[in-house]
């Protein structure tokens, strides 16, 4: 019988390796993005561990597993099998996974879409899979995997890596200290970079405008952002998401009096129409400021404004 891909492994368990959270409804997109990483760390130790039994519990006792090739295995007892002779055989070696999204589709069901990368232990090259994953709640409130797909070997385009970023796009305002900032977040027209125009604003005054580009780096695997303003401030800074999910962008840069300035950015999700924003190891000029935090709502439509899809899936069709 054809065995799964070693990469196909990787991805038959995939995100919700060990994911028993229990709700009575339908989590938000934080909640979901918490369990997710939880869950990851989980199935990334059965992996290396190579524990077939533990992976394959994270199912339902009729999964489904497709192969690329398009050969099914039916049923926990067939997608063990399949685990174990593959371990018995491959290389040991490590699993990465990233996730391109997760939408919720009906009550109590989720499909992912995502990368596995399997990396060998000793010398040799990784291999990247696109997979797809259907879970189901169970009644008891816990999610198991009903059905994976294991699509082509995958090449992330900036674009799809950016997606990560999609609830960005929007029209969002905070105030600060009497000042009200408004930022319009967009894609740029090939769909590689996210693109924002803000303006900050004291009553009728324009005090300063400026853009952000945020860009896949290839070299570093990370975000980049670069921002102008218009008084001559200018800025570049590097993106990372911790385990709550959040996003941390260490920003370095000059002000427009030339002082160097550098400061550490928070955003944390509030539902999918708010952020917290948060500022820590501050400094201007080599002098430390406090950290400060506050909270960008997104900007409601204009009345009668047809309504928009989400975000993320207004960009998933680009």
């Amino acid at each position: 019988m054809p065995r799964l891909s070693f990469c196909g492994l990787v991805v038959a368990s995939l995100i919700f390796a060990a994911c028993s959270f229990a709700v009575a409804a339908e989590p938000d997109s934080a909640a979901l993005q918490s369990a997710v990483v939880a869950s990851a760390e989980a199935y990334e130790k059965a992996f290396a561990a190579r524990d077939a039994k533990a992976l394959v519990a994270l199912f339902t006792p009729e999964a489904e597993y497709v192969g690329s090739g398009g050969t099914v295995f039916h049923g926990r007892e067939a997608i063990q099998a399949e685990m174990e002779s593959s371990f018995a055989v491959e290389p040991p070696g490590t699993v990465s996974i990233e996730i391109l999204s997760i939408r919720p589709v009906a009550d109590g069901v989720l499909v992912e879409d995502g990368v596995s990368e399997f990396t060998p232990k000793e010398p040799g090259p990784s291999s990247m899979t696109r997979y797809s994953a259907t879970h189901v709640r169970q009644k008891d409130g816990t999610w198991r995997i009903a059905s994976v797909r294991e699509l082509e070997p995958a090449i992330l385009t900036p674009h799809a890596r950016l997606m990560d970023l999609a609830w960005l796009v929007g029209e969002w305002r905070e105030e600060i200290d009497g000042h009200v900032v408004e930022t319009t977040w967009k894609w740029s027209e090939d769909g590689n970079f996210l693109i924002s125009e803000f303006a900050a604003r004291h009553a009728s005054s324009v005090l300063m405008k400026g853009t952000h580009r945020v860009g896949w780096d290839a070299g570093r695997r990370q975000f980049r952002s670069w921002v102008f303003e218009s008084n001559g401030g200018a800025a570049e800074g590097w993106w990372e998401q911790n385990e709550q999910g959040t996003w941390a962008v260490r920003v370095n840069g000059t002000d427009d009096d030339g002082n160097a300035v550098a400061a550490t950015l928070t955003y944390q999700r509030d539902g999918n129409d708010a952020l917290l924003v948060t500022q820590e190891h501050r400094s201007r000029g080599g002098v430390a400021l406090p950290a400060d935090a506050h909270r960008v709502v997104r900007k409601p439509p204009a009345a009668g404004t047809p309504a928009k899809r989400p975000a993320a899936q207004a960009a998933a069709t680009k």
